[in-house]
């Protein structure tokens, strides 16, 4: 009975090029000889463009499918790095087969894996083969590297702008080339990428709109707002080409000047450094704003606009909510003061404040609070810090007097004062902390300089952008109180009309 032989070749494009070592003349070679062995083939299973690093072929996946159903009694390659370039690989693949009772040669390679001395032949086999691996990886980085130095792209990336007329070298093209330098201008002048997005998935006039739709048109909005960090952020259109973080001067035309590209990663590195939370800043009055009904604090929330026809020009409404209302961190729903409207309160407090510069109108008196339980919780902690840091003040004078007694004492005494000090020194800096949230801002100004700066209000007001005026409002307002004016039977509780009360900083 003859030997049922399968035979396995496999080819990268890199060794084809370079060696001609081609699947057909692996696969004649191998047939010839089994023609010679008098066996038969079972089965020719062909990987032709893959990697001998890794293990997931589709020829190679079906030929270890093949060797359980005894379909064969070997398994021919014409070298050892046909089947793998990693010893670890080949030493697994080996020990797979010979459970399957299944045997592997190499026609070029003389061993046997039927015994000790011939497995450890073949892994040695595999050991140079690896090491060669290793060799044509570090070849061809340098090579791409060597080409990177010389002006080429390296790779075909999709790139919005240029097209690609042979490897390595791009030419603007001038319809897409405008939209990107529209990007660079958007971001430049201060819309997020997001809003960006939004423009081009809708289309932007003075745009071809061919190439938008083509682009933008049938793509998520966070899927584009990816695509224009990567292109904001991509030296190719600055006229470099990159490798990792070098740059070199490219051989194609720059669709982006160099100091716009500049301006753009200044851009981007300084909205990078904006802390997780800055968005909260969009409102003016978190940490001012109070609940009149329960006496917890409020903040920004905003819910989308659900409605097709108005989507598009206001996206989203925005709402100063009580914490107490909304479950926040855990809370009950032990309020039914749901909350205002942005709109509405921030220009309450707005006119009261242009109304205490202008006129001297002190603003009405706030009604009185239940006791909010975030500064109820702050207070308690307080007390319990004040009273740890007097006790490890008086601990700290123990020792002292017992060191002034025996100064002979040992490390350990001596250790235990320096505990004590870094002690002192953490409950200090967290009193500091909790002592600032509950007096939570305040003028901090001399009367002179209140007064100058209450001249300059108005002006503030009409000119100053979002940030300064919220130091304003924190500079002169104590709190904004919203109370519930009347309680219609039906409707939700963000229907209900509200009172909005200024209580400004004694001046």
């Amino acid at each position: 009975m003859s030997l049922h032989a399968c035979l396995y070749c496999r080819v990268s494009t890199e060794e084809q090029s370079r060696e001609g070592f081609s699947i057909l003349a692996q696969r004649d070679r191998l047939m010839a000889f089994c023609r010679a062995q008098s066996w038969d083939v079972a089965g020719i299973y062909v990987d032709d463009g893959h990697s001998g690093a890794k293990l997931d072929r589709p020829a190679l996946s079906r030929l270890r499918q093949d060797a359980k159903t005894d379909l064969f009694q070997l398994v021919l390659v014409w070298k050892v790095d046909r089947l793998s370039r990693k010893v670890a690989h080949l030493a697994a693949l080996v020990d797979e087969f010979d459970r399957a009772h299944v045997a592997f040669r190499s026609v070029t390679e003389p061993f046997d894996t039927s015994h000790a001395a011939g497995r450890a032949f073949m892994q040695m086999l595999g050991v140079f083969a690896e090491l060669e691996r290793e060799n044509i990886r570090e070849r061809s980085a340098l090579g791409i590297r060597k080409r990177v130095e010389q002006g080429f792209v390296h790779g075909r990336p999709t790139m919005l702008g240029y097209r690609f007329v042979e490897k390595g070298k791009l030419e603007v093209d001038p319809a897409s080339a405008a939209v990107v330098r529209w990007i660079f201008g958007q971001y430049l002048a201060g819309v997020g990428t997001l809003r960006i997005a939004q423009h081009l998935i809708n289309g932007v006039s003075g745009l071809q709109t061919e190439v938008v739709y083509r682009e933008f048109r049938h793509v998520s909005a966070h899927s584009v707002r990816d695509r224009i960090s990567w292109i904001l952020k991509n030296p190719i259109y600055a006229g470099y080409a990159a490798i990792g973080d070098d740059l070199y001067a490219g051989r194609h035309e720059a669709i982006i000047d160099l100091t716009t590209w500049q301006q753009a990663q200044a851009q981007i590195q300084s909205r990078q450094n904006i802390p997780n939370r800055a968005h909260a800043s969009r409102y003016l009055l978190t940490g001012r704003i109070i609940c009149g009904q329960c006496g917890a604090r409020m903040f920004g929330y905003r819910q989308p606009n659900r409605s097709p026809e108005a989507r598009h020009i206001r996206p989203y409404y925005e709402y100063y909510c009580c914490r107490s209302n909304s479950g926040f961190q855990g809370r009950n729903w032990t309020c039914d003061n749901w909350g205002v409207k942005r709109e509405h309160a921030e220009e309450v407090v707005l006119g009261a404040l242009r109304g205490l510069a202008v006129e001297g109108i002190p603003g009405r008196a706030a009604p009185s609070l239940p006791e909010d339980p975030f500064t109820a919780d702050l207070s308690r902690r307080r007390q319990e810090l004040q009273a740890s840091l007097g006790q490890a003040e008086r601990r700290q004078r123990n020792l002292f007097r017992a060191i002034e007694e025996a100064p002979d004492l040992d490390a350990a005494v001596l250790s235990r004062v320096r505990e004590l000090a870094e002690e002192q020194k953490r409950l200090a800096l967290e009193l500091a902390v909790v002592e600032k949230a509950l007096r939570n801002g305040g003028p901090g100004l001399s009367r002179p300089e209140v007064e100058r700066l209450l001249q300059d209000v108005p002006r503030i007001l009409d000119a100053a952008g979002h940030d300064q005026i919220r130091e304003l409002l924190r500079t002169f307002v104590r709190r904004v109180v919203v109370t519930p004016v009347e309680r219609p039977s039906k409707g939700h509780s963000r229907l209900f009309p509200k009172e909005v009360t200024v209580e400004f900083y004694p001046l």
